[in-house]
């Protein structure tokens, strides 16, 4: 009896130490799984701020050189792009938080790596500062919107879309439209004006920092 006793008690033990080693291993492995998951989670975040700040124009390029003292730029980037497009004004402001401003100078990037001026674009005033998003760039003002996109080949800017309001002496309202390159049109309201000033609104501000540190303004 008492060996039989022994065996079960040493049977019971290393049962006992099998289960333990059973349900560590079982928990190391959760624990592995969870943090690997944790990591994919936190590998998938870095890669949508990359994006989300590739959306936003943040280049990682340099400050042209032909920057000067009082300028301030910003390099946005198109969807179709090969390349940012270049902004570059005399002045900014603050708005929500970022330094916007409503006129500037637009260059692209061509073969040999120089920037080429192709347009000067404005709006109305400091409540309405310049905004792009993947197609394109957004000027308006409180009677006029305009949509902009690159020519690549040309190296220009182009007037994808305007539309306008315009009043008589006597406030009788004539809204007018162009698309495609065409003359502007009489249209029978304004919704296309409408349409832009939304698309416009939805469309991310252009952030332009301080350039030509050390240079002289000329």
């Amino acid at each position: 009896m008492k060996k039989n006793s022994y065996r079960l008690a040493v049977a019971a033990v290393l049962l006992l130490a099998a289960v333990c080693t059973s349900v560590g291993a079982g928990s190391r492995a959760q624990g592995s799984g969870e943090n690997a998951a944790e990591g994919s989670r936190g590998g998938e975040g870095k890669e949508n701020g990359k994006k989300d700040g590739k959306e936003k124009g943040e280049s990682g390029m340099d400050e042209p050189d032909f920057i000067k003292e009082g300028q301030s730029y910003a390099y946005v980037e198109f969807k179709h792009g090969t390349a940012p497009v270049l902004l570059v004004t005399d002045g900014t402001y603050g708005y929500n938080g970022l330094e916007a401003s409503f006129n500037s100078e637009v260059y692209g990037l061509d073969e040999g790596g120089n920037w080429r001026k192709m347009q000067v674009i404005a709006g109305s005033g400091t409540a309405y500062p310049i905004r792009y998003d993947k197609s394109g760039i957004y000027v308006t003002g409180g009677h006029f919107a305009a949509f902009y996109s690159v020519d690549w080949e040309k190296m220009e800017l182009v007037q994808e879309e305007y539309a306008n309001e315009v009043f008589d002496e006597n406030g009788n309202v004539t809204y007018l439209y162009a698309a495609d390159g065409k003359m502007e049109q009489s249209v029978e309201d304004n919704r296309y004006l409408v349409e832009l000033y939304d698309r416009y609104e939805k469309a991310e501000l252009v952030d332009f920092r301080k350039g030509g540190k050390g240079k002289k303004a000329g």
